[in-house]
This record gives C-alpha cells, sequence and structure tokens, in this order.
C-alpha cells in the first residue's frame, strides 16, 4: 500500500469524527510511515478549531450562505421546493444535454474517475431543476462532485467564516470555501451564481486552487 493510499485512508478516517487511537487500532497494528502520525495530529487539531468557530450566515457576493442542518426554514428555495410528488420527474443524463445546466467539465485533475450521480436529474412542475455528476481519485481518497441547482443563490455550508471569501469564475460571482488545511483537508466548495440558479462544486482532498480549476473548466 503506497505512503500516499495510507494517508488518504486515515485522513478520511479522521474526518469522519473518529478518534486519533482508532485510526491505531484500524491500522491493524502496523506502524504508518513516517511523518503520517504528525500530519494526522496536525489535521485533528486544525478540525478541532474548526469546529470551535461558529457555522458563517450571511450573504457574500449576492449568494446566500447558511449553516448546513439549520432547519427547513432556513433551505434555498427552487421550483421543486413546494411541489408535489406527481410534479417531479426524475430523468436521465441524456435529458439535460444541451441544456443550460449540463455538466461538461474540460478540467479534471489526473487519476479522476466518474461514480454514479447521487441521485438522477429531476424535473419539478416541467422545470429542469437539479442535475449532478461525481468523481474519485481513488488512490488518494479524493472525493468531489458538481452539482447545477435551479433556484435561488443560496448554499448550504458547515464552514466559519475565516474559509469564505468572495471571487468570480468565468466573470460570474461565486464564493470560495477554503479546505480546513491548505493542502485540501476537509471540503473546498465553490459556489457560483447562474441566470438559472447555482453551480456547486463540493471537493474532499483537494486545495482550493484545484477545485477553482474544476469550476473554471465548466464555461
Amino acid at each position: 500500500m503506497s505512503k500516499r493510499l495510507i494517508v488518504g485512508i486515515l485522513v478520511a478516517v479522521v474526518a469522519c469524527g473518529i478518534t486519533v487511537g482508532a485510526v491505531v487500532v484500524a491500522s491493524q497494528g502496523d506502524e504508518p510511515p513516517e511523518g503520517v502520525s504528525d500530519i494526522i495530529l496536525e489535521r485533528e487539531q486544525a478540525r478541532q478549531e474548526e469546529e470551535a468557530k461558529p457555522r458563517f450566515e450571511g450573504v457574500v457576493n449576492g449568494i446566500r450562505l447558511y449553516p448546513t442542518g439549520a432547519g427547513p426554514a432556513a433551505e434555498r428555495q427552487s421550483i421543486c421546493s413546494d411541489a408535489a410528488p406527481e410534479e417531479v420527474e426524475h430523468l436521465t443524463m441524456s435529458d439535460v444535454a444541451g441544456t443550460p445546466m449540463e455538466i461538461i467539465p474540460t478540467y479534471l485533475p489526473p487519476g479522476t474517475e466518474e461514480t454514479s450521480p447521487m441521485w438522477p436529474p429531476a424535473k419539478c412542475k416541467g422545470i429542469l431543476a437539479s442535475v449532478e455528476r461525481q468523481w474519485v481519485i481513488r488512490d488518494e481518497g479524493v472525493h468531489f462532485f458538481i452539482a447545477r441547482r435551479q433556484g435561488e443563490h443560496a448554499a448550504d455550508t458547515t464552514a466559519s467564516a475565516d474559509r469564505i471569501s468572495a471571487g468570480t469564475i468565468a466573470g460570474k460571482p461565486a464564493v470560495l470555501v477554503e479546505p480546513i488545511t491548505p493542502d485540501g483537508y476537509g471540503h473546498s466548495i465553490v459556489i457560483v451564481a447562474e441566470d438559472f440558479g447555482i453551480t456547486v462544486i463540493v471537493a474532499f482532498g483537494l486545495p482550493l486552487e484545484e477545485t477553482v480549476k474544476i469550476a473554471e473548466g465548466l464555461y
């Protein structure tokens, strides 16, 4: 097993809230490669410091951000928000081709493989409402998705204010969210305001610079 793969696995375990002691048990007695323990401890400390800060809530670059789990009153509004079950239709990716919500990235990090969408594209009240594709870099423990959502310029996040800044992607207003550590531990996020709603790229294990490159490759 490569050092890079072991680092990715251990970091993913810590990110799920398991203690460093549990990581040692999970390694089945094998000594981690030199330097890995220091990386785990540094990232765990950074995670704890981040969790001690309040979640950001407010408007950045015209995009409303609200804490994940804030409840129905805070959730972004779209045509699906008040749709009855009979008004929701599940589509295939081919149904999205040629629409503004089609997702065709021209840049993906080396080693990227696409996986199945979390859910199929959805149409609510006759309007294409959501599309998503997701990818992994298996050897590095990286996973990310690109989603396009019809409706309000709004998104949920677990980030503190320290990690959030305004930016632009292809001339469009955007919100940039740094991962917990600059090398990509935690989630890096790019949210872009669109005529139809928002485009969101959420990556676990990628530096923000790489997530921005993915976002820029959509235009």
